[in-house]
């Protein structure tokens, strides 16, 4: 096939894919080595498209793994999707509402199912955009995480901890969602600064007079309230410790206690107790045997426990209420104004209410202990490296799990209770069924459903079938866990403590984690903001590509930075570039060439293999330490500059067919992670390479050349620059050059003249001109006398406008206002105009050497 003039990637992407697939490129082989290298996809939403962290994910995963497929491992791309529990049942009753319905139109199994067919519909939507990523999995190895080998492992590993009593069913204080009807785990919880009020109010002491004042953000629990506390070191408070106060509203005496947990410096120093709606107040509670009264109930309404004039009542409105009677009855004492952190629903806004609930927990103190040891001994290596120390700081802190979600769609606990006995739980798989005879007892399945973080926990084993499984055997540990920096704690370190909990070992070797990928003026992407970009869309405008190029050109492990299309503008003339190389190629070595030896014969060529073997050492050491971008900018320069601009155009003088072969050969295996579809696309092209597939290939490896011959090259390449430039600056049209005689001119003088775009080169001394400081021996360009005063005057009036631009940036800078106040964005684009000026200014310095030559 002749490339066509112009590159189209619609036209060729559908069909590389299919190539690939139907060759089973993708399958794990190793070829010129033993090793194994291995990821597994984290598991997109099965609800939904794919967005740009997936897209980004996808580019970094593959060029990996594809990377490591041409370095001959046996190398695995593992594809999966996440049924994502709460929120595909969020995102399936947002479809329900469309047409008038809820979820409380049917049952739990009718809805279960609904949703079931929902995602199914949605899974070719999926397997699209991966292909259309370029995104090398192996298919056969798909996995949903409600596969039963994902649902079999987590009933395992639930069953193991039931067993060694790291899980526990008790009544505790739990993150619940009013709106939604479930409960969170704390990690889930949205933290949003609210401007709320602080509002003191008077308890009055039981006896002898006098009252302790307390001040809280939330006056509808105190309803529910079962102490007052103070600080044992508070000697203004402490002479109340083992009194009782009359609870206001409610007609309940309380104590008065001494508790660490006060903090003598907020409000009045005394602090209102409500176990059941408060986690530091449960803790208390635990310590000193309080009462846990829950007045707030799981549709986020006052309940029967508080007084009948509240009961009903919605929490807001309750607040008013309880305000408004306090303040009648000369409880209220102020108000002030006051910021503080408030929990929300991730998904609907609603403030989260700390409710009491029973529910299945994990104690996580002996897990993360062992996770913790793990990390200190340095058994996984992270990207960032700082994310490991902030990963052990908060495993140290991690508080027992609550795994119980009350909605339809997930995997169910395996867990029954007695008909006849709260306390009697037992095991078992059989949850299809709402009732189990066992021992001549009838027990009743628990309706909640796991954490979808529980199940998830598993997945780089459970994938890879533990723990009898080949690929368990082979590919376990995974080579990399490359995810978002966001879910560092909810699933990464899950990963690793179930890892080493169920297999004895860490389940990756490293972890790379990207940062968040905001719109162009840094802005976090959201649909509420109508900010979201569909990475389909890029894709289709620019090409995959390009997306992938693109989209990595500023990757930075753990930078949050702002989505750039420019680069995405660029990395599509790139592979237009790319494109046109190889036009070049197929023109110049015509169809009876057959690849042989690469044998090079001038400066140009051991120039560019010398070039190229820098590259394959540079990209590989960069890859290895997954340097995406540096490793993309070096093959970017590579092609771009050398290949295409010098070495492409020296051939045209004198072609080395074998050299121009090889060099574009190894050029289009160097940057098949980057950009597969347009390398495989011309590599199909190549007749000498019929029938192979570019994806399965060996990295290139190429031999020692001639340095002092590449050091020449780059001597002329120096001095054509020089000449090139000087011509701009004068606007000179095919000048001519006058030389002293020199190796380096003589022997090159063809090449010289044609690159320089020299009308003729003589070797004699010359009498006028400008001299070129970049030539090894004397050398002059044939310049008018008129013409060099010109430039000179124009040189000096650039100079001195150039030198006034600097004063000024620097004056700017030398500010400590401006430095201290500007946006630090300003500060730093000031800064780079300063160097650029500075930089502007050298060239003037080194133009006027020239010219007093």
């Amino acid at each position: 096939m002749k490339l066509p003039k112009t590159y189209k990637p619609s036209d060729y992407e559908a069909d590389i894919y299919a190539l690939w697939e139907k060759s089973r490129t993708f399958e794990p082989k190793n070829r010129d080595s033993d090793d194994y290298y291995s990821i597994v996809v984290p598991p997109p939403n099965a609800n939904g498209d794919l967005h740009l962290g997936h897209g980004l994910t996808l580019a970094l995963e593959d060029i990996a793994v594809r990377y490591n497929r041409l370095k001959g491992k046996a190398a695995l791309l593992l594809p999966g999707a996440d049924h994502a529990g709460f929120e595909t049942q969020v995102v399936y009753e947002k479809e329900l509402a469309k047409t008038g319905k809820s979820r409380f139109d049917f049952s739990r199994e009718e809805l279960y199912q609904q949703i079931w067919d929902f995602v199914a519909k949605n899974r070719e939507n999926y397997e699209a955009q991966f292909r259309s990523l370029g995104a090398g999995v192996d298919w056969s190895r798909y996995v949903f995480t409600l596969d039963k080998k994902i649902v079999d492992q987590a009933y395992t590993t639930f069953k193991k901890m039931w067993e060694e009593g790291l899980i526990y069913r008790g009544e505790r204080l739990v993150n619940f969602c009013s709106h939604h009807g479930t409960a969170f785990a704390d990690i889930e919880v949205e933290y949003k600064e609210t401007k709320g009020k602080l509002y003191y109010i008077k308890y009055p002491l039981t006896s002898g007079g006098g009252e302790l004042t307390v001040a809280t953000t939330r006056p509808e629990t105190m309803l529910g309230d079962t102490a007052v506390a103070v600080h044992p070191d508070d000697k203004k408070h402490v002479k109340y410790v083992g009194k009782t106060v009359r609870l206001p509203l409610t007609n309940r005496d309380i104590p008065v206690i001494a508790d660490d947990m006060v903090d003598i410096e907020f409000g009045t120093g005394a602090v209102k107790i409500t176990p059941a709606h408060d986690p530091n107040d449960f803790e208390v509670a635990e310590r000193h045997d309080l009462p846990r009264i829950s007045v707030i109930d799981y549709e986020g309404k006052i309940n029967h426990e508080a007084p009948e004039v509240y009961q009903g009542l919605d929490v807001e409105e309750a607040r008013k209420q309880v305000l408004k009677n306090l303040a009648e009855q000369g409880f209220l004492a102020k108000t002030e104004a006051h910021k503080h952190s408030v929990g929300h629903c991730y998904k609907c806004g609603t403030v989260i209410q700390p409710l009491l609930r029973e529910q299945w927990f994990i104690d996580m103190k002996p897990l993360a202990e062992k996770a913790i040891e793990a990390l200190k001994a340095n058994k996984i290596k992270f990207y960032p490296s700082g994310k490991k120390d902030q990963l052990i700081r908060y495993l140290e802190g991690l508080k027992d799990w609550n795994i119980s979600r009350q909605i339809a769609w997930g995997i169910p606990i395996p867990a029954f209770v007695s008909a006849e006995n709260s306390e009697d739980w037992i095991f078992d798989e059989r949850v299809d069924r709402e009732s189990i005879e066992v021992d001549g007892k009838t027990y009743h399945r628990d309706p909640d459903v796991f954490d979808t973080w529980f199940s998830s926990g598993s997945w780089p084993y459970a994938t890879l079938d533990y723990p009898e499984g080949e690929g368990y055997k082979q590919f376990y540990p995974l080579s990399l866990m490359e995810t978002g920096t966001d879910i560092l704690y909810p699933w990464v370190s899950r990963m690793i403590m179930f890892g080493l909990y169920s297999t004895g070992e860490v389940p990756f070797k490293a972890v790379y984690l990207h940062g968040l990928i905001q719109d162009e003026h840094g802005a976090k992407m959201s649909k509420s903001k109508g900010n979201v970009i569909n990475p389909m869309d890029q894709v289709n405008e620019y090409g995959s590509d390009a997306f992938r190029m693109g989209i990595i050109a500023t990757e930075a492990a753990g930078s949050n930075r702002p989505f750039d299309s420019s680069k995405l503008v660029g990395a599509r003339n790139f592979a237009n570039k790319l494109w046109n190389i190889a036009r070049y190629a197929e023109d110049v070595l015509g169809d009876d060439f057959i690849l042989g030896k690469a044998v090079p014969k001038t400066a140009a060529d051991h120039w560019i293999l010398t070039k190229l073997q820098h590259l394959t050492g540079a990209v590989s050491a960069d890859l290895d330490e997954y340097r995406f971008a540096e490793a993309y900018e070096k093959l970017y320069h590579f092609v771009w500059d050398y290949f295409a601009d010098w070495y492409i155009e020296a051939s045209k003088f004198s072609l080395n067919a074998q050299v121009l072969a090889r060099v574009l050969e190894a050029s289009l295996i160097i940057l098949h992670p980057f950009a597969p579809f347009v390398t495989e696309t011309i590599w199909q092209t190549l007749k000498w390479e019929h029938g192979t597939i570019l994806a399965v290939r060996s990295w290139p490896k190429v031999a020692g050349t001639d340095t002092k011959q590449a050091q020449q090259f780059e001597a002329i390449q120096s001095l054509v620059n020089e000449i090139r430039f000087l011509s701009n600056e004068l606007g000179l049209s095919k000048p001519r050059l006058h030389a002293e005689v020199s190796e380096l001119i003589h022997s090159n003088s063809e090449l010289i003249r044609r690159l320089a775009r020299l009308d003729d080169i003589t070797e004699t001394p010359a009498t006028s001109g400008i001299r070129l400081i970049n030539s090894s021996a004397p050398a002059w360009l044939a310049v008018e006398k008129s013409v060099i005063e010109d430039y000179k005057k124009r040189l000096g009036e650039r100079r001195t406008e150039q030198q006034k631009a600097i004063a000024t940036l620097e004056k700017r800078l030398a500010n400590k206002a401006y430095v201290d106040k500007a946006p630090k964005t300003v500060v730093d684009e000031t800064k780079q105009q300063l160097e650029e000026a500075r930089g502007q200014l050298d060239k003037m310095t080194e133009s006027e050497k020239r010219l007093s030559a």
